[in-house]
């Protein structure tokens, strides 16, 4: 029998990890010591690599469990179609390199432009704007500060022409997916996943929590578009490649139009934003405007008809 420290030296694994497959059912070893830590038997130690394998060929956690105990009959037909799918994810993006570089000899890759779409009701989404991200929480970049002032310009104008703000915000609890990756942080209930005094919510303004980096993902925010008439999505906040991005991706395939604050957001290093930016642009077509000028923009080419 081994402690949860040794486990995680011979398997690879953070102890976090293994504490977080154990919140979930995937090892609970069954042995405490007499001061009641926990003790891995070599069995608990096999199980364990075998969560990591599976984890390490892009199985989601949700399907492992049936796989930790599987036939060898069912366990084929599992990697077989993972290495389907893998395959066809592998053949798409191969595909969308090819055409992008066929694209870039003739110009601008038009083909991968979003049409213009009509603006209809327009929604500011304010994503991650919480304490955690300012010096003394558990993820402090003082790159947050250099988007607070337009935000705050933003949301006031916003309000002002009664265009919606919805704020979505990290609230974790303990044994969350995402807490294996980053310290504990915006956990529910504490000061650091309040929203920043900056740009603090007005009383009709929308706040949603999510607990994904998507934030569409187990949240209401579909819905609440669909009762709201939002055609258009005005996406600012908190990290540009990660939550911002996903968030804003998700919207795309959803069929709203996304238009960026650029100066709205922003990531933990200068070449994390750009990166995310980047990404969203070539990839998408998402407008970027200015916070002080997006809404003139996008009200005024409604006005025009476009």
């Amino acid at each position: 029998m081994v402690t949860i420290t040794e486990a995680a030296r011979l398997t690879g694994l953070t102890v976090k990890a293994i504490r977080h497959y154990e919140a979930i059912g995937l090892c609970v070893p069954l042995s405490r010591s007499k001061a009641g830590y926990r003790l891995y038997s070599p069995e608990d130690i096999r199980r364990l690599r075998k969560i990591e394998y599976f984890r390490h060929l892009k199985f989601p956690l949700r399907e492992i469990p049936q796989l930790l105990d599987a036939s060898p009959e069912a366990l084929h037909k599992a990697l077989e179609q993972q290495r389907r799918n893998i395959e066809d994810s592998l053949s798409a993006y191969m595909q969308t390199l090819s055409a992008l570089e066929d694209a870039l000899d003739a110009g601008p890759p038009q083909f991968l432009c979003v049409p213009q779409q009509k603006v209809g009701r327009v929604a500011v989404i304010g994503i991650d704007l919480q304490n955690d991200i300012l010096e003394g929480g558990a993820l402090p970049c003082k790159r947050i500060l250099d988007i607070l002032p337009p935000l705050s310009r933003l949301f006031a104008q916003a309000r002002s022409l009664s265009i919606p703000v919805i704020y979505i915000c990290d609230s974790h609890r303990p044994g969350d997916s995402e807490l294996l990756l980053w310290n504990d942080h915006m956990m529910e209930g504490t000061w650091g996943a309040q929203i920043i005094d900056t740009v603090s919510p007005s009383s009709k303004d929308i706040i949603l929590k999510k607990g994904f980096f998507n934030g569409f993902t187990k949240t209401p925010l579909q819905n609440i578009l669909e009762r709201l008439d939002v055609h258009t999505l005005v996406m600012t906040g908190w990290r540009t490649d990660i939550c911002v991005a996903q968030t804003a991706i998700e919207a795309f395939y959803r069929g709203y139009r996304v238009v960026i604050a650029k100066d709205g957001v922003a990531s933990t290093t200068h070449n994390e934003h750009q990166s995310g930016l980047s990404m969203l642009q070539v990839n998408y077509g998402f407008e970027m405007y200015p916070c002080e000028q997006v809404l003139e923009i996008l009200l005024g080419s409604e006005e025009g008809g476009s």
